[in-house]
């Protein structure tokens, strides 16, 4: 897997098609708390014939150096960064739950590179419940637990849910905590109305930690935006239906792929 340095501090992503023009429609995908390049398999074997999706892992996620950070305009300045190392001239960004408030930051300044956004599990204020953020230092497995029920819809797949767990314990109780924090602390109600980009919102219908309600709210703030809440899944929308989900967010890419322009 390739990586680029930014500041000094290696990030790893996944990209395809690996020999991809630099000035093509790019998108950037961000996942969620504990999350790695994998949370987007689907996008980047579904989606690259026809256009560049590029994964990355956050600061000390997957195969990124440490430390992680723990403040969403901190995820957000190294994302930005990453972009303009690779040499990214025409983005998507599109985040799922951390993911999706890192995004929402870039989008509140956004670089000429910028031309729209994808909010997945989202919300203008991402509240964390006590028992996940402050069980993942006393009790890092009954964390795990909870956070693997939540993640997921009303009947996940058993192999899912398993490998969301596993995915957790494998992660620093630190790190958790750090995403966690960044989470908790991000609240931009009052700001979010400002995001002028193109922007397509999707969420599972049964998505317990961010709720449907939270994409209306940001649905209803964000003009132009469209929204899309699919059947069956929770949280992980992008991974539990993964055909749907591509369907909703090509959709939305095609017209600013054909464009040429935000």
């Amino acid at each position: 897997m390739p990586d680029v340095s930014v500041r000094g501090r290696k990030l790893a992503f996944e990209v395809k098609p690996e020999n991809f023009d630099r000035g093509a429609l790019a998108v950037v995908c961000i996942h969620g708390t504990a999350g790695d390049r994998e949370d987007w398999r689907f996008q980047l074997d579904g989606l690259s014939d026809r256009f560049t999706v590029v994964a990355l892992e956050l600061p000390g996620h997957g195969q990124s150096d440490p430390p992680g950070e723990s403040t969403v305009p901190a995820f957000a300045h190294v994302v930005g960064d990453f972009v303009e190392t690779l040499g990214l001239q025409r983005v998507v960004v599109v985040g799922c739950s951390l993911g999706s408030a890192i995004t929402q930051w870039l989008a509140l300044s956004p670089k000429p590179w910028l031309v729209g956004i994808g909010l997945v599990g989202a919300g203008a204020r991402l509240r964390v419940h006590p028992a996940l953020r402050e069980g993942v230092l006393q009790d890092k497995d009954r964390a795990v637990d909870l956070f693997a029920d939540f993640a997921l819809g009303e009947s996940p797949d058993a192999a899912l849910r398993q490998e969301v767990k596993e995915k957790f314990l494998r992660s620093p109780a630190e790190l958790i905590y750090g995403d966690l924090t960044a989470c908790n602390d991000f609240d931009i109600m009052e700001r979010v109305g400002a995001i002028s980009l193109p922007t397509c919102i999707i969420v599972g219908e049964a998505d317990k930690l961010t709720p449907p309600k939270y994409a209306q709210f940001l649905h209803k703030a964000i003009a132009g935006s469209s929204l899309t809440t699919i059947p069956g899944a929770g949280h992980l929308v992008m991974v539990e239906q993964p055909a749907a989900f591509n369907a909703s967010l090509s959709a939305f890419l095609g017209p600013l792929d054909r464009t040429g322009a935000p």
